[in-house]
């Protein structure tokens, strides 16, 4: 998929750490094609059927809404960040260790109670395939087909024409936008059953086959997307008024700017919920800035870019607009 991650090619300096180093070698494809079997539960970072980091709320936080019928099919962000491979080891276990404790305890956590939650383990890409066009788009379409297959094992496996919610970051997105066009939107019995994307932190345009961003709160069968900023910051790479945004505080297409009082707080990295009324955010050319207000020490919050956090910033907003869409 050249185009896509021709379009990602986003320059990722900003998300990659000056002490991650490039692998050395080009990619070579040997006897790690060797597909994975999904029906090991080993091989998901969440699953309905055993515990993990996705089953936590924040430490101050107690729901007593569920839904139900509903799954949510999560594909994490690049958190490959050294080592000599174009692409992970999934039995890695210090590696599986800080998905865990990072996007599957701080994102997938979102949908918590509210759906049965799959969040596939797979050879992802190591971000420095961001910066090299032969060798990233080789690693990219690998760790795709292990996103495909798990993808299909649980369609097969696990959906029984349930709900199906399709939500990512990151490199997640890159692989959930290209399911979509490609396996999900020309099958009308899967596309039947997915009702919503979330495709955040990567710049998608609005061309999906009857499967347009969605305008309003309580919309279904449309996607979400948004890329997080300081107001009146422009990153280096893809922005415009072709990149669809969405306002994770309004979810209204029509309102340009949400009020302090409409935030619900940001998920903090000792996992409590904190700084209610402190987010205010707008869309602009295909971004999503920010500012806060009422914060502590509020100059250390700032920051040109806030990718790591697309989630943890509106993470009560995500939660509460996602009851409301479901509930109809």
């Amino acid at each position: 998929m050249k185009l896509t991650i021709l379009r990602v090619v986003m320059i990722l300096t900003i998300f990659i750490s000056c002490k991650s180093r490039k692998p050395t070698l080009n990619y070579m494809q040997g006897s790690e094609t060797d597909s994975l079997n999904y029906a090991d539960l080993d091989l998901w970072a969440a699953h309905p059927e055993k515990e993990d980091m996705s089953d936590q709320f924040p430490k101050n936080f107690t729901s007593d809404t569920t839904l139900a019928g509903i799954d949510v099919f999560f594909i994490y962000p690049t958190l490959l960040l050294k080592g000599s491979a174009w692409n992970a080891d999934v039995y890695n276990r210090s590696l599986n260790k800080k998905i865990d404790q990072t996007t599957i305890k701080y994102q997938a956590n979102v949908f918590n109670g509210l759906a049965r939650i799959f969040a596939p383990r797979y050879r992802q890409m190591h971000i420095h395939g961001y910066r090299d066009s032969v060798n990233g788009i080789k690693a990219l379409n690998f760790a795709y087909q292990d996103v495909l297959a798990a993808f299909q094992y649980y369609v097969s496996h696990y959906n029984d024409g349930r709900e199906i919610v399709i939500a990512a970051h990151s490199q997640g997105t890159n692989h959930a936008e290209r399911l979509l066009k490609e396996v999900v939107l020309p099958h009308d019995s899967i596309r039947e059953c997915v009702k919503l994307a979330y495709l955040i932190g990567m710049p998608i345009v609005d061309n999906f086959a009857d499967f347009p961003l969605c305008k309003n709160p309580l919309d279904l069968n449309c996607f979400l997307s948004w890329r997080t900023f300081s107001t009146g910051y422009y990153p280096p790479y893809i922005y415009g008024d072709s990149i669809a945004v969405t306002n994770p505080i309004t979810w209204d297409s029509s309102k340009m700017k949400s009020d302090f009082g409409d935030h619900g707080g940001i998920l903090m990295k000792n996992n409590k919920l904190r700084y209610m009324d402190c987010v205010r955010a707008e869309t602009h050319q295909g971004l999503l800035w920010i500012d806060f207000q009422n914060i502590p020490m509020q100059k250390l919050f700032k920051q040109a870019n806030y990718h790591i956090a697309d989630y943890n910033l509106f993470w009560n907003n995500m939660r509460r607009n996602f009851i409301q869409r479901m509930s109809q």
